[in-house]
C-alpha cells in the first residue's frame, strides 16, 4: 500500500489564501470598485516646468 502524503504548512497557508480570495471575489472586492488610495511621496524631487517660449 501506498503511503499517505502528509499536508504541509505551505500548502495550508495556500488553501486558506485561495479560499480567502474567493471569499473577497464573491463579495465583489476585485470587481474596480474598491481601489487602494495612493498618496504621492513628497521625497521626490519634482522640477518645475518652464513656460512656453512665446515667438514672433
Amino acid at each position: 500500500m501506498a503511503k499517505k502524503k502528509r499536508v504541509t504548512r505551505k500548502e495550508l497557508d495556500a488553501i486558506e489564501r485561495a479560499a480567502k480570495r474567493e471569499a473577497q471575489k464573491a463579495a465583489g472586492a476585485l470587481d474596480g470598485r474598491f481601489r487602494p488610495r495612493v498618496v504621492k511621496s513628497k521625497k521626490g524631487y519634482s522640477r518645475k516646468k518652464l513656460p512656453p517660449k512665446e515667438e514672433d
